[in-house]
């Protein structure tokens, strides 16, 4: 019955692409409407199918106003923070008004009420209220991004609205509204240019101007297209795993990859590839990079760990730093990465194949937290190419997708794959550890140079000097720091052998150091307690468990006590002392980012807005009066916030799924090895790794940067296979 199932799985998949292909091949020409739009006119009436220009005579301004057929300008006022530009009223009959906006690099923003309520379709946010006290709809004018374009392509109708989502259906179209908009600033930028009521959806066209609405969404088509692929792959996976037995070709056998003569051939293409990658990088000389890479290639053929060990190096410096790899182009680092460890895996099992090594991958179990974590991570992927294609900006969606969600999820497969068939799968795992923790500590090192000579790499806020090294923000560096860091001092404590615990105190100083120094107040008192509170239980559990000694925790408490001392004498900068002051500064900008993410999780529930299109929402549409000194916010600082907003309710779902059933197989992991000192210490480290970067994401970003979400993969799968029986290696 199962396999008679199986068969039907892949032509009910095709049969699903093939409605996906359908839907798509009938809305694309929807969005192509050649002979659309329709000019504006002076209007006697607003009435059902109207698009009046603003000179028309229902139309009643406040005193300053300057009105023509281009647009309206208001008047700027004595005291523009405290009383608005101008007042605009109108009555109209219909259901739904709409307004033709010009937004554009300027600060300025309308409430709008419609018979003395806030305008449905903009945001409401509680406590933002006009000039009269009263509630009203909300959007700002503000869009950065439309500077230099030509002024159609500014333009932009939104529907402000519905009658009949606020009063039912019936008997709205003959049901007479009155509209009140509320300008503040906006002067000399003709901020209003017409008003429809009820118009066909295609007179709202403008040539090359953005879409005002979407006339059918895509992503009804899209899930079609990627249930449908993956059932047709569930139906021929298991006819392919029985022609694909892994047999090997005898005539090779005597090409051995494993001896010690091939090993040390990799190591050494991974030294001269690396000093050949750095060198061409740092004076943008392609074609020693390419040479580089091509024998960073070559060794992960032999080794895929020595591939991913450097992947994970270079991922601190993925941020500012690209590969010049081509002689007019350069590639990023995680790009480069993540493909070419699909490329090195591939080229490993054909190796194995001719050197008839080969084994099925059947018989290496993978865990079940591991297996669901890496579903849950492909239904995300998945989810998040569906909402990109009905947003504001496509083209940006679609680049957050591939360099954080599929580049996350290529990335946790060839990660597992690797591990998998890794002939030894503990060094295999400590080499992708170290490389790791030796990039970020590389990275932490550049930080402090900068702030002990001054050149570079620093930055200064609030009265104190901040650590930034190759990232735009302090906060950067801190959050990419708040997960290796915790893992550093797991192993500087409670790994086995007191010369590698001084290996690692050695990386956790320098890390621990720079993490200080950036100032960022979610590591310091959101991140730092969680991850200590989380080593001293875990020491405290081994101690239990395993008799290790109480030293390490003795060691633990000697270090907060030394964080705090060396944090003292920069108690008294402004940075500290408005810690906790919410009517100014930090604190208040961020309470008014939340009140606004708010708001457009509660307007855009399903869906979100989409990847990488906070920003634009935010300071086009929720971003407050209050919080105007700081409009270029690219998320909201929250991790439910930010699932929420960038992927719908849906995505917050499987978000904190996936990251419920990650931390369970980590504690799982620390659980079976508390008898292995090293393998307990770095569970524990990657568990405190994971609280800190949570506690940090209370107030930050926390996932949504290609490192940090390779990070989350790396902390995820770094345990599989770690009690298989014929595992050897040391840290």
């Amino acid at each position: 019955m199962d396999a008679f199932r199986t068969r039907l799985w892949a032509p009910i998949g095709t049969a699903a692409i093939a409605l996906g292909l359908l839907w798509l091949m009938a809305t694309l020409p929807l969005r192509l409407c050649a002979n659309c739009g329709a000019a504006l006119a002076p209007a006697s009436a607003l009435t059902p199918g109207t698009l009046a220009s603003v000179d028309s005579p229902p139309l009643f301004f406040s005193p300053g106003w300057t009105v023509s057929a281009h647009g309206a300008d208001p008047a700027e006022p004595a005291d523009p923070f405290a009383e608005p530009s101008g007042v605009i009223t109108f009555t109209y009959t219909g259901d739904a008004v709409w307004l033709l906006l010009a937004p554009g690099d300027y600060w300025a923003y309308l409430y709008a009420t419609v018979d003395e309520r806030p305008a449905n379709r903009l945001a409401n946010i509680p406590g933002n209220v006009n000039n009269l006290g009263a509630a009203a709809g909300y959007i700002t004018l503000l869009a950065p991004e439309l500077a230099g374009e030509p002024e159609a392509r500014r333009l932009r109708w939104v529907e402000i609205h519905r009658a009949g989502v606020a009063h039912g259906a019936g008997g709205a179209l003959s049901t007479a509204h009155n509209v009140r908009l509320e300008f503040w600033r906006g002067w000399g930028q003709s901020p209003l240019r017409g008003i429809a009521v009820d118009p066909p959806r295609h007179a709202l066209y403008r040539p090359n101007e953005r879409l005002p609405f979407l006339p059918a969404p895509l992503w009804p088509g899209a899930l079609l297209i990627g249930g449908g692929l993956w059932l047709v792959a569930a139906g021929l996976m298991p006819p392919l795993r029985m022609k694909l037995s892994y047999r090997p070709l005898p005539r090779f056998k005597a090409l051995d990859y494993s001896l010690r003569p091939w090993q040390h051939a990799a190591w050494i293409a991974f030294g001269a590839g690396a000093a050949l990658t750095l060198g061409g990088t740092a004076f943008e000389r392609w074609l020693p990079t390419l040479a580089g890479v091509l024998l960073l290639t070559g060794a992960g053929v032999v080794r895929p760990a020595l591939w991913l060990a450097a992947l994970l190096f270079a991922l601190p410096f993925a941020y500012a730093v690209d590969l010049p790899l081509l002689p007019v182009r350069a590639l990023g680092i995680v790009d480069v990465g993540v493909l070419g460890g699909v490329v090195v895996l591939v080229g490993h099992w054909a190796l194995r194949a001719l050197t008839g090594r080969n084994r099925s991958l059947k018989a290496i179990p993978l865990a079940g937290q591991q297996r669901i974590a890496l579903w849950l991570l492909a239904f995300i992927a998945g989810w998040a190419l569906i909402v990109s294609l009905d947003v504001r900006y496509p083209t940006l969606a679609l680049r957050e997708w591939r360099v954080v969600f599929l580049s996350a999820l290529i990335f946790g497969i060839v990660l597992i794959g690797m591990l998998r068939a890794a002939r030894s799968p503990a060094q295999d795992r400590w080499l992708l550890v170290g490389g790791w923790l030796l990039g970020a500590t590389a990275v932490a090192f550049i930080g402090l140079w900068g702030y002990i000579s001054g050149q570079a790499f620093v930055s200064a806020a609030e009265g104190v000097r901040r650590v930034q090294a190759l990232y735009d923000s302090p906060n950067n560096l801190a959050l990419y720091l708040d997960r290796t860091l915790a893992v550093t001092l797991a192993l500087a404590l409670f790994a086995e052998g007191w010369r590698r615990r001084t290996l690692w105190a050695v990386l956790a100083v320098v890390q621990g150091l720079a993490w200080l120094l950036t100032f960022s107040k979610g590591a310091l008192f959101l991140a730092a307690p969680t991850m200590m509170l989380i080593l001293a239980a875990g020491g405290v559990w081994m101690h239990r468990r395993n008799r290790v000694s109480l030293r390490p925790l003795w060691a633990l408490g000697a270090l907060v006590l030394l964080m705090v001392l060396a944090l003292t004498p920069f108690l008294g900068a402004e940075r500290f002392q408005r810690l906790l002051d919410f009517e100014q500064g930090t604190g208040f900008l961020r309470l008014q980012l939340w009140r606004s993410s708010w708001a457009m999780a509660l307007d855009h529930p399903w869906f979100g807005v989409g990847p990488d299109q906070f920003l634009y929402h935010y300071r086009s549409n929720y971003l407050l009066p209050e919080a105007w000194q700081e409009p270029n916010l690219n998320h909201p600082h929250n991790f439910m916030l930010d699932w929420w907003t960038r992927l719908g309710l849906l995505g917050l779902l499987l978000g904190g799924s996936w990251w419920g059933v990650g931390i369970r197989g980590i504690g799982r992991w620390l659980r079976r090895s508390v008898m292995q000192r090293d393998e307990a210490a770095l569970a524990l480290g990657c568990l405190a790794a994971t609280g800190a970067a949570l506690a940090h994401g209370l107030i930050d970003v926390s996932y949504a940067l290609p490192e940090l979400m390779l990070t989350w993969v790396l902390l995820f799968h770094v345990g599989l296979r770690s009690l298989d029986q014929n595992a050897e290696g040391h840290p």
